[in-house]
């Protein structure tokens, strides 16, 4: 572990956070009790999960993190096995959850990346 560069430790760092966010929700999703549905899907569908990929796809993008371009895609897979696993669907509005949050968040950190190194003093 001592001759991973910073960029991959960023990223590892960053997609094992995803990884037990997501474990996460899923876990509480298969252990929940009748008529908790409405809520669950509230609280980590719309609230947790885009929030989680769009914080850690600006970091990773902002630190410029080994392989970077791949975090919506991961997380978008994520997104889309979570929902398919706990209710037994399948819809393309999964993508809504994590992809695009990703996404958006990846497009601001490489924006306010090169903002910041225009201005840096090297």
């Amino acid at each position: 572990m001592n001759n991973i560069n910073s960029s991959k430790k960023i990223s590892i760092i960053c997609y094992g956070i995803s990884a037990l966010i997501f474990g996460a929700i899923y876990i509480f999703g298969v252990f929940l009790s009748k008529g908790d549905e409405m809520g669950y899907c509230m609280l980590n569908f719309y609230i947790v999960m885009p929030l989680t990929t769009l914080i850690v796809s600006l970091i990773i993008s902002i630190k410029k993190g080994y392989l970077f371009w791949c975090y919506p895609v991961f997380v978008g897979l994520l997104g889309i096995i979570i929902p398919f696993a706990v209710f037994s669907t399948f819809e393309i509005l999964s993508l809504f959850f994590a992809f695009f949050p990703a996404l958006i968040g990846l497009i601001i950190g490489m924006i306010i990346r090169t903002k910041t190194k225009k201005y840096a003093i090297n």
